[in-house]
């Protein structure tokens, strides 16, 4: 009988009130470190995905970089550069700039034609000369 007593007094301790409502509160503090947890992982993943994409295109960058140093090595890189920037050429050659034309089909020139068409004819008719 007395083991009874004891294990009658052990429940009425452990399912008391303050006892359960201790017992929430870790679960909540528990709880909250972990969402805590899960929320810096979350963060640490974002930054080491970005900081790898920062990598691969820093890395592309320097390769790009060490092409044109490459290139600007030789003496044929150099004034292909020089060439590029300034506009220059050599002692008897001559520089062509080639305009490209802003008409996709032509018909800007077509009414063009026709306008001046009609104009000198208008000219012609109706000039006091």
């Amino acid at each position: 009988m007395s083991r009874l007593k004891n294990k009658n007094k052990v429940n009425k301790i452990v399912y008391s009130w303050p006892v359960l409502v201790l017992l929430v509160a870790v679960i909540v503090l528990v709880g909250k470190g972990a969402w805590g947890v899960y929320k810096s992982k979350e963060i640490s993943f974002n930054n080491r995905m970005y900081s790898e994409e920062e990598y691969d295109r820093l890395k592309g960058r320097n390769d790009s970089v060490t092409t044109e140093i490459e290139m600007l090595e030789t003496e044929k890189g150099v004034e292909t550069e020089i060439r590029d920037k300034f506009r220059v050429v050599k002692a008897g050659e001559q520089l062509a700039v080639i305009l490209n034309s802003n008409d996709d089909d032509g018909e800007e020139d077509e009414e063009a034609e026709e306008k001046r068409f009609f104009s000198r004819l208008w000219g012609f008719l109706f000039s006091r000369d």
